[in-house]
């Protein structure tokens, strides 16, 4: 899993130590996938009293054949909020987006302007 706060540009990429995909799904254990997250969150919060809202750009780091199923989209979205997301957004893998694109369609999607098909924004 990689995350990147985007208002620092730091990033981290961690393997978790517990498994929680197969080969038919990125996300086969939601509950390992999201304290994953959340873990990797933690250790990218900037210190202060007060945690700042977070918003996320989800993308899968591999293209699923077909698209992202209704699925998939409901467990990232959900994923997102159980880990302090205020607003989340699915982008569709074509290919993994840089820091400046990801942070371009975060803005975008904050706007309330549209960078993707409706279905995929929430």
């Amino acid at each position: 899993m990689e995350v990147t706060n985007l208002r620092n540009n730091r990033t981290i990429y961690r393997e978790s130590t517990r498994k929680f995909s197969i080969d038919r799904l990125p996300i086969a254990d939601f509950f390992v996938a999201e304290q994953h997250l959340k873990q990797i969150i933690a250790e990218l919060r900037e210190p202060g009293w007060i945690k700042p809202s977070i918003d996320f750009l989800m993308q899968f780091a591999v293209n699923l054949d077909g698209g992202i199923s209704a699925v998939e989209k409901k467990t990232l979205r959900e994923m997102g909020e159980y880990s302090g997301g205020v607003t989340v957004f699915i982008a569709p893998y074509a290919q993994k987006l840089t820091d400046e694109q990801a942070l371009q369609k975060l803005l975008l999607g904050l706007k309330g302007k549209s960078f993707m098909p409706p279905d995929l924004v929430t």
